[in-house]
């Protein structure tokens, strides 16, 4: 008479580890936010299903094997994060190292971040080509608002190098700049207008308009070429350093190697334990139950 469980061996199956799934020799161990529990017990049954035990004892050694092999796995995505976070600072510490051996000759404002050297270089590169661009332009077309804030702060700083002092924007008639407007946020103007905040600011600096134009292109363009050189160094320094830090550094590394060796030898402890229990229960040859090798099981 059927009473209630499976009929099919794929039910049986199913079913077969349920008994020991939540017993007290089922640790569940899921670090939360990190492992599943599906994930675990998904494991656990397949080492149950490959290792076939009989009994508590051989349930008992199976389970050992399962939890071992998961905490093996879990170096393996240790080593991995540690390198992957170690990759993640390389830029950050450039950084701190480019800070640390900053030179008193250079610039205490020069960027030393990465991502400020990137920026910085497309910044240069776009400045340039809005002042090479500018005098083929017709008066009525319009520049962007970030093109026409790179003309103006470009030639602004051409006029301040060349009077060796700060100008005052409020001071100078700028056509087309709203009231309190500021050079890096200026709004989309009339080319025409640029052209003629540059030929008040140079009259400021007593510069010829033209000439000055000229002068200032020059400049920007040696600075992207400055720039974009910096940007290529640290972007070589940060590949050489992805390739260096292929490996955890020697202090993780050796933590791994320790933690792996100690696991892996319980796993072989428990491994030889059960093969030597089913051996002897299926042909009575190899180790009795008496002299099982059980080093690394959990204490009673």
């Amino acid at each position: 008479m059927n009473q209630g469980g499976p009929a099919t061996q794929d039910g049986k199956a199913v079913v077969r580890w349920n008994a020991t799934r939540h017993g007290i020799s089922s640790p569940a161990p899921v670090v939360p936010g990190l492992e599943k529990t599906e994930d675990w017990q998904e494991h656990r049954d397949g080492i149950l299903d490959n290792l076939s035990p009989v009994g508590h004892l051989e349930v008992t050694l199976a389970e050992r094997v399962a939890l071992l092999s998961w905490r093996l796995h879990r170096v393996t995505r240790y080593e991995t994060q540690t390198i992957a976070i170690s990759h993640e600072q390389i830029e950050e510490d450039i950084h701190k190292r480019a800070w640390f051996l900053h030179s008193p000759w250079e610039s205490p404002y020069a960027s030393t971040h990465p991502e400020d050297i990137r920026l910085e270089a497309e910044f240069s590169r776009k400045a340039h080509n809005a002042l090479k661009r500018l005098p083929s332009l017709e008066s009525g077309k319009t520049l962007k608002g970030q093109d026409a804030s790179s003309v103006m702060g470009a030639v602004l700083m051409a006029a301040q190098r060349a009077t060796g002092e700060e100008i005052d924007m409020e001071d100078l008639d700028l056509p087309g700049v709203p009231e309190d407007a500021i050079i890096e946020e200026l709004p989309t103007m009339k080319v025409g207008d640029v052209r003629g905040c540059l030929g008040s600011i140079a009259q400021a600096a007593n510069q010829d308009p033209d000439g000055f134009l000229e002068a200032a292109t020059e400049t920007a363009r040696l600075e992207a070429l400055g720039a974009k050189a910096k940007a290529e160094r640290i972007e070589g320094e940060i590949d050489f350093m992805r390739r260096e830090r292929l490996l955890p550094d020697e202090k993780t590394l050796e933590k791994i190697s320790r933690y792996e060796a100690h696991l892996s030898r319980q796993l072989y402890h428990a491994l030889h334990a059960l093969e030597n229990l089913q051996k002897h229960r299926t042909t009575g040859e190899g180790v009795p139950l008496a002299r099982v090798d059980v080093q690394g099981l959990p204490d009673s």
